[in-house]
């Protein structure tokens, strides 16, 4: 019978070549189905660390129990307990380490993306959103109020939204931004588009019985686009 050693070696082996496998394959793809953002490449990126953080894990636990049950399996006539397992401080201690190193080491990652993404850097453009059931509204600068949102492309926007009745969630899967709307308190979101184009939105929220149909079609386009649009749009009431 091979030795506890050599058990060990062979488990170790197929752990190692199962998570480089599994941790190339993850960090080949993109986890976000569509990215227009900075603010989305951040997320997706932090997505992908994390999968790929979590392989090697998953491979052990994985490695571990179908060696054991292939390896150690008892006999249909054994009906003796196993022999008495010991913990090994050791072990113990490494474990511990590279758990905490790990922790620590996606913790710092995250505190960094977080400023990336809700940072103090000042706004290009600034609009109001203002949720009610079951509509959003959007109010730029000049004070044009819109049910569509269009943002400038290149420029760093920021949504001061709030809510005139229920809690809604603006969600904009492919800028990443998901903040909550709540009446009597101004919730902030930013983001920087990176893609023109023509983007769907939607509350994330449940705030009734017209939930479901509280979308947003966003416009992302040129700041010269923009500003011709805005100018055609109804003067605003005095």
């Amino acid at each position: 019978m091979p030795s506890p050693r050599r058990h060990l070696l062979t488990a170790a082996a197929a752990w190692a070549v199962l998570s480089v496998v599994s941790v190339a394959l993850v960090a080949g793809i993109q986890i976000l189905p569509e990215i227009a953002s900075r603010e989305a490449q951040v997320e997706d990126a932090a997505f992908v660390l994390l999968t790929a953080a979590a392989m090697p894990v998953l491979m052990f636990v994985l490695v571990g129990l179908a060696y054991s049950a292939l390896r150690f399996r008892a006999g249909d006539d054994d009906d003796e307990d196993g022999p008495p397992i010991h913990g090994h401080g050791g072990v113990q201690a490494v474990w511990l380490g590279v758990s905490s190193l790990l922790v620590l080491g996606l913790f710092g990652y995250g505190a960094v993306g977080l400023l990336e993404i809700r940072g103090s850097e000042p706004a290009d453009y600034v609009v109001e959103v203002v949720a009610e059931q079951w509509a959003w509204h959007f109010i730029y600068p000049d004070g044009t109020e819109t049910k569509e949102l269009h943002v400038p492309v290149d420029r760093r926007v920021r949504l001061d939204i709030t809510s005139d009745d229920a809690i809604h969630s603006l969600w904009i899967p492919a800028f990443g931004i998901k903040q909550d709307a709540v009446q009597g308190r101004t919730t902030y979101a930013s983001m920087t588009v990176t893609q023109p184009g023509t983007y769907g939105g939607m509350c994330a929220e449940l705030c009734g019985l017209g939930h479901t149909g509280m979308t947003v079609t966003v416009v992302a386009q040129s700041m010269a686009d923009l500003e011709a649009w805005l100018h055609d749009q109804p003067p605003v009431p005095e």
